[in-house]
C-alpha cells in the first residue's frame, strides 16, 4: 500500500463548524485572560469548556486528529488552572494562550490556503505536553507507522574513517549547547557537522551504520534547517546515543523512534539525497520541506482575517465618504474643503503603501498632487480619472479582503469596474430581500392550502421567478433551474385553471427550501454544497412531469 497521501484537502466540512469552534475559543480566551488578571474563576467558565471540549469530537470526527489534539489539552490545561486559581504559573497561562491563539490561526490557514501542515502544530502541542505532563509527541511520529512495517535500505554515500579521538562527545556538547542558547557561530556548525561525519565513518559495518549515516546527512544541512524545539528535542537525544554509541559501538542499536526523527531532519531539504530518501520511504507531499514550510508560514502567521476585515472597514468607509462628497459636491467645493481632501487621499495613500497595495498607493498619490492645480475639480475629464482611481483603490482593499477569506465563501465578481463595496452592499440587500419573499411565498401557499377557495395563488409564478433571478445572482445556477421549473409548473396550472394539490405544494416548498438553505448559509458565512440542491432539483423536476 502506498504510503503516498496530499497535503491538500476540502475545507467545507471545517468551514461549517468553523464559527462555532472560533466562538468557542474566545469564550475561553476571555476566561484565560480573567484567570491571568484576577486570579478568579470567569462567570460562565465550565459552560465555555463544555463547549470548546464538544469542538474536540467534532474535530476528531472530522479526521482533525493534531487539532482534536490541541483543542482537548488545552480544555485539560484550562481545568487544571481552574483546580488551583490561585496559583497559577505563567508557563501554563502560555502554553494554554498559544494552543487557542495557533488553534484559530491554524484553523482560518488550512481553509483558505485548502492545505494540512500538522508540522505546523507540533510546538505548540509539546508545551501543552509539557504543562500537563504527558509523553511528547516527537516530530517523527507521522512516520513511525511506516517504519514499523519496514527496513528502509538507504544507498547513502560511505563517510570517511577519521582518525579516532575521545574528544568527539564532548565537541558535540559543546557546540549543541551554543545552539541550544541561540549563540552559535559558523565554527561550531561546523563542529556539529564534523561529528556527524566522524560517527558515520565509526559506525562502517557496525549494526547502527544506517542510523549513524543518517544523522551525517542530517547533521550536514545544521546551517539550513529550521530550528524548532521539536528538532531540538531530536538533536539533544542525538547527544545521548552518541554516549550510547561510543560506550558499546558494536552492540549499540537505535530504536525506530529515533530513525523516524532524524529521517524528518533528513527530508527537510530539497537537494538529490533528500529526494531519494522520500522515494525510498514512498513519502508524498504530506511532509513538507523547510522551503515550502517557510513560504506557508508568511501566511499562517501574517495578519489574520479580522484584523484585515477591520482594516478594509475603515478603509472603506473613509473612502466612499470622499467618493460620495466628490459626486455630490465637487462643482462648489471650497479651497479649504478640497485641501482636507488632498490631506486625506494622501493619508490613505500612506496606508495603501503599509499594505503593500502599491499601484493603488501611486493612483492616490498622483490625483492627490492634480487637487494643487485650479479647475481639478470643475474639470469633467478630471472627475473622471479621480473618481477612477478612487474606484480602483477601493476595488483593491476589497481584492485584500478577499484573499483572507475562504473561496467556498466568496460570492464571484464578474465585473471589476464596479465598487466591490457597493457590490457587497447589493449581495447584503438581496439576500435580505429573497428571505423575506420566500417567507411571503411560504404565508400564501399556507393560506391557500388552508382555503383554497378564498385565496388563489396568482402571485405564485411571479414570486418563483423573481427567486430564479435572486438564486442566478447568488451564483446558484442549479437553484435557479429548479425555480424555474416551479414557475413554469404554477403558470401552466394557473392557466389551465387547475387546483394545486397537497402534494404538489410539498414539491414547491422543497424547491424554494433550496434557495432559503442557500441565504442562510450565506448570512452565516457558510459554504455552500451543491448536493443541499439535489431536492431542490428532484422536487422541480416531478413538477414539470405533471405539466408536461
Amino acid at each position: 500500500m502506498s504510503y503516498q497521501t496530499s497535503i491538500h484537502f476540502d475545507p467545507t466540512a471545517l468551514l461549517i463548524i468553523k464559527n462555532e469552534i472560533d466562538n468557542s475559543i474566545k469564550l475561553v480566551e476571555t476566561a484565560v485572560n480573567t484567570l491571568a488578571e484576577e486570579q478568579a474563576l470567569p462567570f460562565g467558565i465550565d459552560d465555555a469548556l463544555n463547549q470548546f471540549e464538544q469542538c474536540t469530537q467534532v474535530l476528531a470526527l472530522i479526521d482533525m486528529p493534531h487539532l482534536a489534539q490541541i483543542t482537548q489539552y488545552s480544555a485539560e490545561l484550562m481545568r487544571q488552572i481552574m483546580a488551583q486559581p490561585q496559583q497559577i504559573k505563567t508557563s501554563d497561562i502560555v502554553a494554554l494562550s498559544e494552543g487557542t491563539t495557533m488553534l484559530k490561526r491554524y484553523i482560518e490557514f488550512i481553509c483558505l490556503r485548502e492545505v494540512k501542515v500538522p508540522q505546523f502544530l507540533i510546538d505548540t502541542l509539546n508545551r501543552l505536553e509539557k504543562a500537563l505532563g504527558k509523553p511528547i509527541t516527537k516530530e517523527g511520529q507521522t512516520l513511525q507507522p511506516l517504519l514499523d512495517f519496514m527496513t528502509p535500505n538507504f544507498n547513502l554515500p560511505q563517510a570517511p574513517s577519521l582518525e579516532q579521538s575521545k574528544y568527539i562527545h564532548q565537541l558535540y556538547k559543546l557546540c549543541l549547547n551554543k545552539l541550544i542558547k541561540q549563540s552559535e557561530s559558523p565554527l561550531d556548525l561546523q563542529g556539529i557537522k564534523l561529528v556527524g561525519v566522524y560517527l558515520a565513518g565509526l559506525a562502517n559495518n557496525l549494526p547502527s551504520q544506517q542510523y549513524w549515516q543518517l544523522v551525517n546527512v542530517g547533521l550536514g544541512h545544521i546551517d539550513e534547517i529550521l530550528i524548532t524545539e521539536a528538532r531540538l528535542r531530536t538533536l539533544i537525544q542525538i547527544e545521548t546515543n552518541i554516549a550510547k554509541f561510543l560506550a558499546q559501538p558494536t552492540t549499540y542499536q537505535n530504536s525506530i523512534a529515533d530513525l523516524a526523527d532524524i529521517l524528518t531532519i533528513c527530508i527537510s531539504q530539497e537537494d538529490d539525497l533528500s529526494q531519494h530518501i522520500r522515494q525510498q520511504l514512498n513519502i508524498g507531499d504530506e511532509l513538507l520541506s523547510d522551503t515550502q514550510l517557510q513560504v506557508l508560514s508568511r501566511h499562517l502567521y501574517g495578519p489574520d482575517y479580522e484584523t484585515v476585515h477591520t482594516i478594509s472597514q475603515l478603509i472603506t468607509n473613509e473612502m466612499a465618504q470622499i467618493r460620495n462628497e466628490i459626486e455630490y459636491n465637487h462643482q462648489n467645493m471650497s479651497a479649504e474643503k478640497t485641501q482636507e481632501l488632498q490631506q486625506k487621499l494622501t493619508q490613505l495613500s500612506n496606508v495603501f503603501k503599509v499594505l503593500n497595495l502599491n499601484e493603488a498607493a501611486k493612483e492616490l498619490t498622483q490625483q492627490a498632487e492634480k487637487l494643487s492645480q485650479p479647475n481639478t475639480l470643475t474639470d469633467a475629464t478630471s472627475i473622471q480619472q479621480l473618481m477612477n482611481s478612487i474606484l480602483a483603490s477601493m476595488n483593491s482593499i476589497g481584492i485584500l479582503e478577499r484573499n483572507y477569506t475562504s473561496s467556498r465563501l466568496q460570492l464571484r465578481v464578474n465585473n471589476m469596474q464596479i465598487s466591490l463595496d457597493r457590490l457587497d452592499e447589493a449581495h447584503r440587500a438581496l439576500l435580505t430581500e429573497t428571505k423575506t419573499l420566500i417567507e411571503t411565498l411560504t404565508q400564501t401557499l399556507s393560506s391557500y392550502v388552508q382555503d383554497p377557495t378564498s385565496n388563489t395563488l396568482e402571485a405564485l409564478p411571479v414570486y418563483l421567478n423573481e427567486l430564479s433571478g435572486a438564486a442566478l445572482f447568488l451564483g446558484s445556477s442549479a437553484q435557479q433551474t429548479a425555480l424555474l421549473g416551479a414557475a413554469h409548473f404554477a403558470q401552466h396550472r394557473l392557466n389551465q385553471n387547475e387546483a394545486i394539490d397537497a402534494e404538489q405544494i410539498n414539491c414547491i416548498l422543497n424547491v424554494v427550501a433550496g434557495l432559503d438553505l442557500l441565504v442562510d448559509n450565506l448570512n452565516n458565512k457558510q459554504p455552500v454544497l451543491q448536493s443541499m440542491f439535489d431536492v431542490a432539483l428532484s422536487s422541480s423536476q416531478q413538477l414539470q412531469n405533471i405539466a408536461a
